[in-house]
């Protein structure tokens, strides 16, 4: 019988094993630390997950895993991370899904390969290579502490938009909730959903003059703002732009109503609802 139990007990000990190193094979040990789980298809790896781990402050995506080039950050597959600070991006990486990096409170900076041929970082920003669309903002960097009206002290920031980015990504500043001011230079035509949603301390914004596209969401809960100047070159201004935008008021627009593609309540509501002392002065 005691044997018995000791054979039992030792064939249960390589199940164990044996699906902890299948487990292994998804994982990778990065040099910072950090675990990366990926897929691989037809030939390259993709990176789908990172677990939300106080060891994990650095993200490497590595240039291979497994012999396969690393070459797509999946949706969802690094969000929502609390202690993350840096994240790195490997040579190969050729897709980045437009929910794969937000809401990392405490990313200061994106660091790209130099030898990567589709994205780069300015500052810490994250580009496509060729400097026209801004895909991501660290929500941390370049933090300064303040006080506030009551004394408190407080973190903001402010940034300049380089000349000759011409499309700011849908969620590029998504939750960039200690932005206060942001200038957009001429160059942008194209504000993407969900660009700027829940800067909740935006309150200098400065729109490009030659801006033709304002997407769904894409101002949505910014409730600092209190006026904006929409310039002549505006076509479309879609559904929710400027949601919950609770305390912009004031909203001058240098051209005809009749001559823009208006979303359903693209101006600033409350919960959806009419805010009463909203003023929209049309080019007449």
């Amino acid at each position: 019988m005691k044997k018995r139990f000791i054979k039992i007990f030792a064939l249960l000990i390589c199940i164990c094993l044996l699906f902890s190193g299948c487990g292994a094979v998804s994982t990778f040990l990065g040099i910072e630390g950090d675990e990366i789980e990926y897929t691989i298809e037809n030939g390259e790896a993709t990176v789908t997950g990172v677990p939300n781990k106080m060891t994990i402050t650095k993200i490497v995506i590595p240039d291979e895993y497994e012999g396969a080039p690393v070459t797509k950050i999946a949706d969802f597959a690094v969000v929502n991370l609390e202690y993350v600070t840096e994240i790195t991006i490997g040579k190969n990486v050729k897709e980045i899904g437009p929910w794969a990096l937000e809401n990392n409170q405490h990313v200061t900076a994106f660091e790209v390969d130099e030898a990567n041929e589709y994205f780069c970082d300015v500052d810490g920003v994250l580009f496509t290579k060729d400097m026209k669309t801004l895909l991501f903002y660290p929500p941390a960097k370049d933090l300064q502490k303040v006080k506030d009206d009551n004394g408190n002290d407080i973190q903001i920031s402010e940034y300049t938009i380089p000349d000759g980015v011409e499309t700011i990504r849908t969620k590029a500043f998504y939750k960039c909730d200690k932005i206060t001011k942001v200038h957009i230079p001429d160059s942008v035509k194209d504000i993407q959903e969900k660009a700027f949603f829940r800067c909740s301390s935006l309150k200098d914004l400065t729109l490009s003059k030659n801006v033709e596209v304002i997407g769904k969401d894409a101002f949505g809960f910014c409730s600092a703002l209190n006026e904006i100047n929409i310039p002549s070159t505006i076509k479309q201004i879609d559904t929710y732009a400027f949601y919950n935008c609770t305390s912009l008021l004031t909203i001058n627009v240098d051209a005809k109503e009749s001559d823009i593609a208006l979303g359903d309540k693209w101006y600033p509501t409350q919960n959806g609802l009419a805010i009463k002392d909203l003023k929209i002065n049309w080019k007449s």
